[in-house]
């Protein structure tokens, strides 16, 4: 390894395979000229653009599904806890969120970051990745946070931060059911300031872990 740790990137959901989006849902409703954002193609394409930057960095970094299949939770988790039996690792699982029908514009917006519950080292990495986002996106975003305990992250029984034995983070990067904050997702200065968010918070890490 060049680094002191492997970071295993997870790109959401199942892409495009000959035309055809993988994944059930997890898409936009319809714009105006009948086109469609789809969420795994997107995190495809933010997943690839971080490993490029942390590759230019000398940060060893790698696509856990590497496919525009659908991989199952399991699988990798599999894969990244085969991992992390030989190396140090830390899991980044990348998304953007949802809410309503799925056919109509929504008005809820915002970032998040989620660790499992309880206090552990994915709580550490996440505070790096929170800080990251609030200065390279600043005020123009909402933050959706568990303010009853004071923290910055949320909390959640996801499968990929539970089962995976190393600390594991999933960002939600804004609402794809929002029409005006989609609009923003699909451009390359959305992507641009939350690749820099993630590949600085990785740089961070690795500090930390010298």
């Amino acid at each position: 390894m060049n680094s002191n740790v492997l970071y295993i990137i997870d790109p959401g959901h199942g892409g495009e395979i000959d035309g055809v989006y993988q994944t059930a849902g997890k898409r936009s409703p319809k714009f105006d000229d009948g086109s469609v954002f789809y969420e795994g193609v997107n995190n495809r394409i933010v997943a690839n653009m971080v490993i490029e930057e942390l590759e230019k960095r000398g940060i060893d970094a790698i696509d856990i599904v590497n496919s525009n299949k659908d991989v199952s939770l399991g699988e990798r988790v599999r894969r990244a806890n085969e991992l992390g039996r030989e190396l140090k690792c830390l899991y980044i699982s990348i998304h953007s969120d949802a809410f309503g029908n799925g056919k109509d514009w929504t008005s809820p917006s915002g970032i998040s970051v989620y660790t499992s519950p309880g206090k552990t080292r994915s709580d550490d990495f996440a505070e790096h990745l929170i800080s990251e986002l609030h200065c390279n996106f600043e005020s123009t975003v909402k933050w959706r946070h568990d303010s009853s305990d004071g923290d910055r992250d949320k909390e959640a029984h996801f499968y990929v931060l539970k089962k995976t034995s190393m600390p594991a983070c999933l960002i939600e990067a804004g609402f794809h059911t929002n029409k005006e904050q989609c609009l923003r997702m699909m451009t390359k200065e959305w992507k641009d300031k939350l690749v820099s968010s993630i590949v600085g918070a990785c740089e961070a890490w690795e500090i930390i872990n010298e």
